[in-house]
């Protein structure tokens, strides 16, 4: 029996193989992501102390990333129902060389690197909308959720990459290094079909159908699943969008939790922590080189995404969230504390050295598990078809403004309260959005798009 279900399960895993090798492609957008978060962290102090760069002009630099990212937001409803899930992602690639490039050549004059931040910021922003509703629309719903993990688990193995890089000591190798993320997606990427749901859009019916064939194998019966996606088209194309449709109730509901979810992970602190990584356990006053700490944290969240990505079709979006967010309230609790004696009985912290690294690890851990990869893939999940491209913009160029906001207020806001007040902000922050999700957050584990709706409100 036993020998039975291991053939089963290889038989299985080889037939939706495709899927998963789609899936990843398309992540290597967050990959790329994840370099430009991630770069940051080693190459802030070294443009401070090579480059002379000042705290205003590293702040503007690490901050340009966020904004990027949501600025490009603005023209992507534009291209993804136009040209296509992989059109898009593929027409992406020279702006985010053109980015790298701006940076790698230009360090010692701060406007070229600051376009080239917003550049390679602009083009991240946009996968991290198109990855997850791609890979949503291309795999089967028994391995959505597993598979929509996958953007977070390549764009923290982008970080950590990144990580790894600043132990060359320099801005330009590690920016050299960092900028293969986007020839590595095109190599893999062009050999993917476009998305089945975005063929019926357009009336290319025998399109979608080898599409699908490619990612369920020819034995497969995708009648089913090509029945639903025509129905899904037919009933969207009885809606003409406009600013009156996201005021109806399922797109509200839609809406209000992917924007709380979005506000939830922002505000939980996490862009800060990442960007001013090496900075954060400089200040601790930790003996432990501070790029090596960088690098444990970095090695923590692809862990901690990969046990998210085994368990999200298993326990589901709703509880990953939950235990997420209870995870982090109490690391930041912790991490607050400690500063909050370092500043007030420095003798204190010196038997508590320990305590940053560990807290900023399992804080990190916790993220990964449930806030970091779950907004994005409940964005390629909860929304009708017909609003799916604009909605999810909306509230992907949400989570970057405030993105922004955190990044570029983090300095002053520590010079301000100081930093364990600020920890102790992002914790209160943890603990109201645990209400919020226990409360108003839908499951979508096992459910098929239609299902999805109804859940919304789509049949009232």
């Amino acid at each position: 029996m036993a020998e039975a279900d291991h053939e089963d399960f290889k038989n299985l895993f080889k037939r939706r193989f495709p899927q998963y090798v789609a899936a990843t492609a398309a992540c290597m957008g967050g990959f790329s992501l994840g370099c430009g978060i991630g770069w940051s962290a080693p190459c802030v102090e070294l443009l401070k102390s090579v480059y002379g760069y000042d705290i205003f002009s590293t702040n503007v630099v690490a901050s340009a990333y966020p904004l990027g990212a949501a600025e490009g937001l603005f023209v992507l409803p534009f291209l993804i129902d136009r040209i296509g899930r992989k059109g898009t992602m593929l027409s992406l690639v020279p702006a985010f060389m053109l980015g790298w490039l701006c940076i790698i050549f230009a360090l010692t004059t701060v406007p070229l690197v600051v376009t080239g931040r917003l550049l390679t910021g602009a083009c991240g922003g946009m996968f991290c909308v198109i990855a997850p509703m791609y890979t949503a629309e291309i795999c089967e719903k028994e391995i959505r959720g597993r598979l929509g993990v996958f953007f977070q688990l390549l764009l923290v193995i982008g970080i950590l990459y990144a990580f790894c890089c600043g132990f060359t000591a320099s801005v330009v190798w590690t920016s050299v290094l960092c900028s293969i993320g986007p020839l590595a997606f095109t190599a893999i990427m062009i050999f993917m079909p476009e998305s089945p749901l975005y063929y019926m859009a357009k009336n290319q019916e025998e399109d979608a159908r080898k599409s699908m064939r490619f990612f369920r194998g020819p034995d497969y019966d995708i009648e089913p699943e090509i029945a639903a996606f025509k129905a899904q088209i037919e009933e969207s194309s009885q809606h003409v969008v406009t600013f009156r449709s996201f005021l109806e109730k399922p797109a509200l509901k839609a809406l209000a939790l992917a924007f709380g979810l979005m506000f939830a992970q922002q505000f939980s602190g996490i862009n800060a922590i990442v960007f001013y990584a090496e900075t954060i356990f400089m200040e601790t006053g930790v003996d432990i080189n501070p790029l090596v700490q960088m690098v444990i944290f970095g090695l923590v969240q692809v862990i901690s995404c990969t046990a998210a990505a085994a368990l999200i079709d298993q326990l589901g979006r709703r509880v990953l969230m939950i235990m997420s967010l209870i995870g982090m309230c109490v690391c930041l609790v912790a991490l607050g504390s400690f500063f909050y004696l370092k500043e007030h009985n420095s003798e204190m912290t010196a038997a508590l050295n320990w305590l940053p690294l560990t807290s900023s690890c399992l804080y990190i851990l916790a993220f990964c598990f449930g806030v970091g990869p779950i907004p994005w893939a409940y964005l390629g999940e909860i929304f009708a078809p017909h609003l799916k491209g604009k909605a999810s913009s909306g509230a992907a160029l949400f989570n970057w403004l405030l993105a922004f906001v955190v990044t570029v207020s983090f300095s002053s806001l520590i010079d301000a309260i100081g930093t364990g007040s600020l920890m102790f902000f992002f914790a209160i922050i943890c603990a109201l959005s645990t209400v919020f999700v226990v409360f108003c957050m839908v499951e979508t584990k096992g459910k098929t798009f239609a299902e999805i709706q109804k859940e919304f409100g789509a049949s009232d």
